[in-house]
């Protein structure tokens, strides 16, 4: 069974719920859309157009048979990063800071000046109260000095192209980086109806965020899409409907010859990650993650001893041979809690919310111990999440890199 590449295109703006309350023509009367599918919506979105290619009559299948297709389905992993305008795009790691300019000429635009936190190395007689010793992150420039006065940091940039993290994840602080905020807002009003009558309800309005995948400017254009590595076999129905309202996408089979961002792509970055001399490791999640340890990865509380005593069943790739040379948490930057749910079809109820990791968090790591970083390549942009149904879902996929 080999990696197939998967391209979706929504053919409408798409409403992607962030989980706040709303009632539409009630007193929550504003909905709002996450600018890109969380991992198991589009997991099961996939999944669910496999099924389809594969001719399957859900209605049809006896309760025996249907939960032995619905498991194969299930247990297909799934990955995804958005592009734009043919490049991958990935969430802003967490731990750049943007200066605010002053005064910003148009020949500048995309000229900024970009500050990484960084653990501190404290000195004799220094100590914090963060949790399990971690250190403080303080911010550098480019020369790794500090910030000469205070400065307000800048805003729009959600996703950085592929160029820019690659800068980023060798240490080295990109040139030039533009606003990018993902897919643009679609705003609309609507009027909410009456259900015994069908017609519209005088006086209550409703408003819809909804995210577009293209934007026209006026000398400009932008498209987004989405792409998918999974392991295929059949068809899959090239019609579907993502997100709420049931808005239409397109879904293209590249095969297995689909542009992906592999580690061969991003330049030196491999020869770095092999180099035993880098003993200071980094990884930056590319989506949401899910933990046993809520904002902290369950596997790195494993102590080298049990590493090298587990089979590696269930824990992600490469963290065992990791974890072996004695990987040690030493800081992170992690940002606000995302929260996860849905509606268990089987159960026909609302799924319990958990919270996630956000994208864009990135953990600093110490790895004193000689370990297989050839293993190590192999997690390269495969998820960290604990559970393995997380994995399988595409929760918690990181991009790795040395500081």
């Amino acid at each position: 069974m080999s990696d197939t590449i998967l391209e979706i295109t929504p053919l409408a703006p798409l409403l992607l719920r962030d989980g706040r309350p709303f009632a539409g023509g009630g007193e929550e009367s504003r909905a709002h859309s996450l600018p890109l599918p969380l991992p198991h919506t589009l997991a099961g979105f996939v999944r669910t157009q496999m099924g389809e290619g594969r001719g399957l009559k859900w209605r049809d299948l006896s309760d025996d048979a249907l939960h032995r297709e619905l498991q194969a389905l299930h247990n297909t992993p799934i990955r995804a990063l958005p592009l734009r305008d043919e490049t991958f795009m990935f969430p802003a790691p967490l731990n750049a800071v943007v200066e605010k300019p002053q005064a910003k000429k148009p020949e500048e635009a995309d000229e900024v000046r970009i500050y990484r936190a960084l653990p501190a190395e404290l000195q004799e007689g220094e100590g914090t109260d963060a949790p399990d010793g971690l250190s403080p992150l303080l911010l550098t420039d480019g020369d790794g000095n500090a910030p000469g006065e205070a400065f307000k940091p800048d805003g729009g940039y959600v996703y950085w192209p592929q160029e820019a993290m690659q800068t980023w994840l060798l240490g080295g602080i990109p040139e030039r980086l533009e606003q990018i905020s993902g897919p643009p807002t679609d705003e609309r009003t609507h009027v909410a109806m009456n259900s015994e009558t069908g017609t519209g309800d005088e006086g209550k309005l409703f408003t819809v965020n909804y995210r577009a995948f293209e934007q026209r400017r006026e000398r400009t254009y932008h498209r987004w899409t989405l792409r998918v590595k999974t392991d295929l076999t059949g068809d899959v129905a090239p019609l579907g409907h993502l997100g709420g309202e049931r808005r239409p996408v397109a879904l293209r089979d590249c095969g297995n010859r689909g542009q992906w961002p592999n580690l061969s792509t991003f330049g030196e970055l491999k020869a770095a990650l092999e180099n035993p001399g880098n003993t200071r490791l980094c990884f930056v999640l590319t989506s949401p993650a899910l933990f046993a340890g809520g904002w902290k990865p369950g596997w790195l509380s494993r102590t080298p001893q049990q590493a090298r005593a587990h089979d590696g069943a269930g824990l992600p790739a490469g963290v065992r041979e990791l974890m072996a040379g004695g990987a040690r948490l030493v800081g992170a930057a992690v940002g606000r809690r995302v929260p996860v749910s849905g509606w268990s079809v089987r159960e026909n109820r609302p799924k319990a919310v958990r919270w996630a990791v956000p994208a864009g968090s990135v953990y600093f790591l110490e790895v004193p111990g000689a370990f297989d970083r050839e293993k190590l390549l192999g997690a390269w942009l495969k998820p960290l999440s604990d559970d393995q149904d997380d994995q399988r879902d595409g929760f918690g996929c990181a991009l790795w890199g040395v500081w």
